[in-house]
């Protein structure tokens, strides 16, 4: 259950959603103070610790992830969460590796929001009383045990009793634990102060912090409880790299999935090709029958093509309705037959309400003088070819091609 008094502090240039954030925090209980800027953050937490911080990614004066690292050397167990409007898979992995609890977009659920705000506030309690509590393992909230020179369990709290029952019959076989075998020499030579270690017990992961207790000749496992934190990582993940609409890559994952492979195909001459399609008329579809129609569309054309295409293959949602299929492995003649495969399903495919729908699709291969921005073009160019041509249709245009055009 929350503490009454955990303290809450809103980092937020809009003033409307600041003063509506504190006042929902109080009402639920929190003690709160609020900052417009960076700056003013900064100053709050020099006067007082907090609980948690809930940070803009865009401040006036800096970026939140500076913000959060700031108040963090200040106030190390001062939990945050990012706010907003913007997602890109850097700025959500540069959050979590700076210590953010979790990563929301705007226009976020209020629930989900008091959800985060609840854990990560229980989260900053636990350390504190982790730290409190660190010389007395029986007292403390989480599982703490000890283990003797020879790697036998010789102490568990109730704590660690009650979560793992079968683990002093079990000892280092137990799976919290059987991944110790080979890190525990080297603490106990010396070698390293402290070993973090992550298990996964059933569906469950936890975080272990073990120590050489040496004047007692044990070492000392700390336990903790990871797994929300780590389903957050993977929404992040997931919020960064995937078009919410059909669930497939969405625009900067493929981008960055291209380079990749451009650079392998580069490095070991191998082929690679590049389809990019577009649904004929769309707009005809949205007008006629609605937006919710036209999602519903574009999400089925989703699974007719991931249906028809490889595992290795990489479709994504480039924008609107333009798609992109990355093929390795493939020259142009191969790219070119599957999306002939790819048109034809499509052309075939009934759709609810809408019926038919057809699709125009460009094709190219990579070459080694090719970079991000000729391949693009070069398939791009293709799909126009396909649409000018009569729509329906599979265009190729090869880098020799292009140059005469």
């Amino acid at each position: 259950m929350v503490k009454a008094k955990a303290k809450i502090l809103v980092v937020d240039d809009d003033p409307n959603l600041r003063k509506t954030l504190a006042d929902i925090l109080r009402i639920k209980g929190y003690d709160t103070a609020a900052a417009a800027t960076g700056a003013e953050a900064i100053a709050e937490v020099e006067r007082g610790a907090f609980s948690l911080a809930l940070i803009d990614l865009m401040l006036p004066d800096m970026q939140g992830i500076e913000v959060m690292a700031r108040i963090k050397a200040i106030s190390p167990l001062t939990e945050a969460i990012i706010l907003t409007g913007h997602a890109s898979m850097d700025t959500a992995i540069e959050a979590t590796r700076q210590g953010a609890y979790s990563y929301l977009l705007k226009p976020y659920q209020m629930d989900d929001l008091l959800r985060n705000i609840r854990h990560g506030v229980e989260r900053q309690q636990a350390q504190e009383e982790i730290l409190r509590l660190a010389s007395f393992p029986r007292l403390h909230p989480s599982p703490v045990i000890e283990l003797d020179s020879a790697g036998a369990v010789t102490y568990a709290n109730p704590a660690a009793e009650k979560l793992f029952p079968d683990l002093g019959e079990m000892g280092m076989s137990h799976p919290l634990l059987n991944g110790l075998t080979g890190p525990i020499p080297d603490l106990r030579s010396g070698r390293l102060d402290e070993i973090c270690y992550e298990a996964e017990v059933g569906e469950a992961t936890y975080e272990l912090h073990i120590y050489d207790v040496r004047d007692a000749g044990l070492i000392r496992i700390y336990v903790t409880d990871i797994t929300q934190r780590k389903r957050n990582e993977t929404e992040i993940h997931l919020l960064a790299t995937t078009d919410s609409l059909t669930g497939i890559s969405n625009r900067s994952e493929f981008s960055r999935m291209l380079a990749s492979e451009m650079d392998r195909a580069k490095r070991y001459g191998t082929p690679l090709s590049l389809i990019m399609y577009d649904l004929d008329y769309f707009k005809r579809v949205n007008d006629s029958f609605g937006h919710d129609a036209g999602d519903e569309v574009l999400r089925a054309v989703t699974d007719v093509v991931k249906g028809n295409t490889r595992a290795v293959d990489v479709v994504a949602r480039w924008g609107g309705e333009e798609f992109m299929v990355l093929m390795p492995q493939s020259d142009l003649t191969s790219a070119k037959s599957a999306a002939e495969k790819l048109r034809q399903a499509i052309a075939e495919h009934r759709f609810d309400k809408v019926n038919t729908i057809t699709v125009s699709f460009g094709v190219t291969e990579f070459v080694p003088q090719d970079d991000f921005n000729t391949l693009l073009k070069r398939v791009d160019d293709a799909l126009y070819l396909a649409k000018a041509n009569g729509r329906n249709r599979v265009e190729t245009l090869t880098a020799e091609a292009a140059a005469g055009i």
